[in-house]
């Protein structure tokens, strides 16, 4: 899905990956030429992501550290050319406040790689009736789902983004166990992607 979204673009400079988990994405950047600075909440998700992260082909252009929240990030403004979130919004109390949070630390014109849960998706729809019968039965089906708190069409979150200061943009859907060509339809894939550009103020 990055190379899908990013295909044609030339990455460049320094990217935050917000709740980098294991470090998988963070270190797939690395490998496309950017510098890298992956955060996450979880001690043992830094310690993870870290170590696997040293013995990577491009271990010079990783760094991971622990923060408290990425909707208070101790970074100045405009430090980075790029800002990957990977399904981490929906687990998080406040997502608006994150995005403004990543406005604030983008760069002018720098992009925004995000998703988050597709509301319009069957897949994810039969997923959480799978998670409330287990819940019935006093099993955790589908477990994620316990911790997951927003879910969004795709119109809504491009408002949104667009009310934080991002560019317009079609979200891309995808995930799930079905073929690719109908997982790209926005009624089938459980996640939506979105590629934004940070808006570049006018002067007067």
């Amino acid at each position: 899905m990055l190379e899908e979204c990013l295909r044609g673009r030339k990455l460049r400079g320094h990217w935050l990956d917000a709740g980098c988990g294991s470090g998988v994405l963070s270190r797939w950047l690395a490998g496309q030429g950017c510098r890298v600075l992956g955060v996450d909440a979880s001690p043992e998700m830094v310690d993870v992501s870290a170590k696997l992260g040293g013995s990577h082909a491009n271990a010079d252009r990783l760094d991971f550290r622990r923060v408290e929240t990425i909707a208070r990030l101790p970074f100045g403004a405009e430090e980075f050319e790029g800002i990957l979130c990977s399904s981490v919004l929906e687990y998080l109390p406040d997502p608006a406040a994150c995005l403004a949070e990543f406005f604030r630390v983008l760069k002018p014109g720098g992009l925004l790689l995000v998703s988050v849960p597709n509301a319009s998706s069957v897949v994810r729809q039969l997923q959480m009736v799978c998670h409330r019968v287990g819940g019935f039965f006093g099993r955790t089906w589908v477990k994620y789902l316990a911790y997951s708190q927003h879910e969004y069409r795709g119109a809504e979150f491009a408002e949104l983004l667009s009310l934080a200061g991002f560019s317009a943009a079609k979200p891309l859907a995808f995930g799930g166990p079905l073929p690719r060509g109908l997982q790209r339809l926005q009624w089938s894939g459980p996640l939506l992607m979105f590629l934004v550009e940070k808006r570049v103020a006018r002067s007067s």
